[in-house]
Order: structure tokens, then C-alpha cells, then sequence
């Protein structure tokens, strides 16, 4: 795995080392060349606008470049304010966002109910794993 992690925000503490250790482990990400973002609301608000338009902020877009390779912005900001919100640590909830993102590029969606079923069950078990809560169900 090829793997870049840019942090260009300053509201959480992002623990690259870990968070590459953390996404090295997955299988699936064997084969992947992956550039991670972590944005502040203000900065994906940019690029929400930009290529959704839509304006305000969104905890994470995803940018497929091409087989087993894309980009990910994620809100560092909103992983945070999401996390105090529902009481759960803020770095589960930036792995939320960042492996929600991934699963994107892997090829899973969730519009249907079905497909956003199965692609919560994929974030619940990556996050329990890791010793993360879980609160969406």
C-alpha cells in the first residue's frame, strides 16, 4: 500500500503513525495507492461546493483517480464536533470518516437502505475492532 496522509488542519490532533498502522492492516488495502486529507470545515466547505455544489461542510468526500487509487478529504472539524455531540472519542470518529471513504473507493455506496446497511455493518466491525464505540445504530 501506498499511502500519504496530509494534515492541514488544527482543531484535532491526528496521529499519522497510527492511523497508517491502522489502514496498512487492511487486506483489502493491499493493492491501493491512497492520499488522505484532514481538512478543517472551512477548507472542505471548498471543495464540497466546488464539486457537489453543495455549500457548508461534510465530513468526508472521496475521489476515485483510478483502479485501487484515490483521494480522501475528511473533516477533522466535524469528526470532532460529531464526537463531542454523541460523547465517543474524536479519533473514532475521524477513522469513521476516513475508512466511510475508503469503502467508497472499494466500490460500496450507500443510497439504498440495503447498500447503507451493509455498508454500516463494514464500519461497525473495522471500529470495534479497534476498540472504538459505536453509536449508530
Amino acid at each position: 500500500m501506498k499511502l500519504v496522509i496530509t494534515n492541514e488542519q488544527s482543531v484535532l490532533e491526528i496521529d499519522e503513525a497510527k492511523i497508517k498502522k491502522i489502514l496498512r492492516a487492511q487486506p483489502e488495502l493491499s493493492k491501493f495507492r491512497l492520499s488522505i486529507v484532514y481538512l478543517d470545515d472551512e477548507q472542505i466547505s471548498v471543495h464540497h461546493e466546488r464539486y457537489l455544489k453543495i455549500s457548508g461542510p461534510t465530513d468526508v468526500l472521496t475521489f476515485p483517480l483510478g483502479p485501487n487509487e484515490g483521494e480522501i478529504l475528511v473533516s477533522a472539524e466535524t469528526a470532532l464536533r460529531e464526537a463531542k455531540e454523541r460523547g465517543i472519542e474524536p479519533e473514532g470518529e475521524l477513522l469513521h470518516y476516513t475508512y466511510h471513504g475508503i469503502l467508497h473507493l472499494l466500490g460500496y455506496d450507500d443510497h439504498s437502505d440495503r447498500e447503507f446497511e451493509e455498508m454500516h455493518a463494514k464500519e461497525k466491525e473495522f471500529l470495534t475492532s479497534l476498540g472504538y464505540s459505536w453509536d449508530w445504530d
